[in-house]
């Protein structure tokens, strides 16, 4: 009876190790950065000359009127401190100065934030359009898990799959021009 009862549980357990050997080879691995994808796409050139633009015209234009109002508040503040107006205006007037030093100081940070949102604002489509060829792509090749390609230390090629060629292929994107190569090796 124990003869029984071993050889039924070593017949369970080969077959569970059977089981989690079939699951094992059917990972199947892919390498994808969307971010470098969008990079590549055509249209990112039109983006960078908008940001250029807005840069310059915008963000520039806003920097000059910032400028423009600080000084018009320094001589507002000069005048009304020779005229010996009231603690009440100049407590105003040195708030008002505060408040205009305090955005030109922290000018940079405003910049970052701003051009961060511009960006996301032009490249929100593009990022749609490559995550709809991306999923499309994971789904016909079977995919089980995508990694970015510099989270990846060792890994043996062959069960390794360059998702950014497919992808590339479905959104019409070539790869080989100029500036237009993301993720090469893997």
């Amino acid at each position: 009876m124990k003869k029984v009862i071993f050889s039924l549980v070593a017949i369970i357990g080969l077959g569970i190790a059977t089981n989690n050997v079939k699951a094992q080879s059917s990972l199947k691995i892919g390498v994808f950065d969307i971010d470098q994808m969008v990079s590549a796409m055509p249209e990112m050139k039109d983006v960078q000359v908008k940001m250029q633009s807005y840069q310059k015209d915008t963000l520039g234009g806003e920097r000059d009127q910032l400028s423009t109002l600080l000084e018009n508040q320094q001589n507002t503040y000069k005048a009304d401190s020779a005229a010996k107006k009231s603690q009440a205006i100049l407590d105003y007037d040195r708030n008002q100065l505060g408040t205009l030093y305090s955005k030109l100081v922290n000018w940079q940070q405003y910049v970052q934030q701003a051009s961060q949102n511009k960006y996301g604002e032009l490249t929100q489509g593009m990022y749609t359009k490559a995550a709809a060829a991306f999923k499309k792509v994971v789904a016909a090749q079977k995919i089980t898990l995508v990694l970015k390609p510099d989270v990846i230390q060792y890994a043996d090629d062959k069960q390794i799959v360059n998702l950014f060629i497919p992808v590339a292929k479905e959104l019409g994107v070539n790869l080989n021009a100029e500036g237009n190569s993301p993720a090469e090796g893997k």
